[in-house]
């Protein structure tokens, strides 16, 4: 009698782990990190795939943006330049299955994911805490410059409590726009410039009503 009455339950908790929400319909929320502060919506596409928007104002890490400021002497210290930054990315979080399977949360997309990301930085708006964004740029360049970069990352996303979680990534992208002006051999001999180093640590706030 007792195996007839926990067979039924078992069977419903098995079909609701493997049958559960892998990814939110739809979630917002804020985030800040050492270099930046963004706001993000990620809209579910399949089961384990989001779709991501991001704005942000932000110090993208590429060699182009940081300013040289000699200070004394040979001494020369680089400062970061922040600008706002514009980001559409699909994410698949491809462990999110094995994740309900070992009994962990994948709510607000809690998981490890992969994406090929497309960023635009504009120049417009550009700061540095040298103060001053007219000196000369780090590498020869003349002002502040922007970019259109595809960048693939990895990353995860972890969450503390149900408002609150946190996000480590890292990619490596490379600036299309720019890569488009470099035809000649000279030209071409600067490409390290055109790699943007995608490093995040965030902490994240999803904001709405609670489910």
């Amino acid at each position: 009698m007792k195996n007839t009455f926990l067979s039924p339950l078992l069977l419903l908790f098995f079909f609701s782990v493997s049958n559960g929400q892998l990814v939110d319909t739809s979630i917002s929320g804020i985030q800040a990190g050492l270099l930046g502060v963004w706001w993000h919506n990620e809209s579910k596409l399949a089961h384990r795939w989001a779709f991501r928007t991001e704005i942000g104002y932000a110090a993208p890490v590429y060699e182009r943006n940081l300013y040289r400021e000699e200070v004394s002497g040979n001494e020369n210290y680089l400062f970061p330049v922040f600008q706002p930054v514009f980001c559409i990315e699909p994410r698949w979080y491809y462990n999110s299955r094995k994740r309900q399977g070992n009994s962990n949360n994948t709510f607000h997309n809690s998981g490890n994911y992969f994406t090929v990301a497309f960023q635009y930085n504009p120049k417009f708006l550009a700061y540095s805490p040298s103060g001053n964004t007219n000196e000369p740029l780090a590498f020869d360049a003349e002002e502040p410059n922007g970019g259109l970069f595809i960048t693939p990352t990895w990353g995860m996303r972890r969450n503390i409590n149900y408002r609150w979680n946190f996000e480590i990534g890292a990619g490596l992208g490379i600036d299309i726009s720019e890569t488009q002006k470099r035809i000649t051999v000279k030209e071409a001999g600067h490409m390290g410039n055109d790699f943007v180093f995608n490093i995040h640590l965030r902490i994240g706030y999803k904001y709405g009503m609670k489910e």
